[in-house]
């Protein structure tokens, strides 16, 4: 399961709130949010949303996890990159991998 790791409460902190709501182009479905703070560089808050049942859970179960990026890559036609991605997090995660610093 991800662990959210809050970052210290600051009081120069200038958040800028940019969400993506819907986005067409790639599916009517899809949304993001993001809180960014700009100047210290950080991520304070990013998540996407879709209303498309995919079934990753279902059918990825009992497959070795480290074939989910080759698997979930190859559902969608048009974001696999995305997928690929999301697996390779989640596969640090559970492995206990830190990922690279923003930037």
């Amino acid at each position: 399961m991800a662990e959210a790791i809050p970052s210290a409460p600051r009081k120069d902190r200038k958040l800028v709130e940019m969400n993506w709501d819907p986005i067409t182009r790639i599916v009517g479905s899809l949304g993001i949010y993001t809180k960014i703070d700009f100047e210290n560089r950080e991520v304070a808050e990013c998540y996407s949303t879709s209303h498309i049942f995919r079934g990753y859970s279902i059918f990825m179960k009992g497959k070795d996890p480290r074939d989910s990026h080759f698997i979930t890559s190859r559902i969608c036609g048009i974001c696999g990159d995305n997928h690929a991605t999301c697996a390779i997090y989640a596969q640090n995660m559970a492995f206990g991998i830190k990922t690279p610093p923003l930037g």
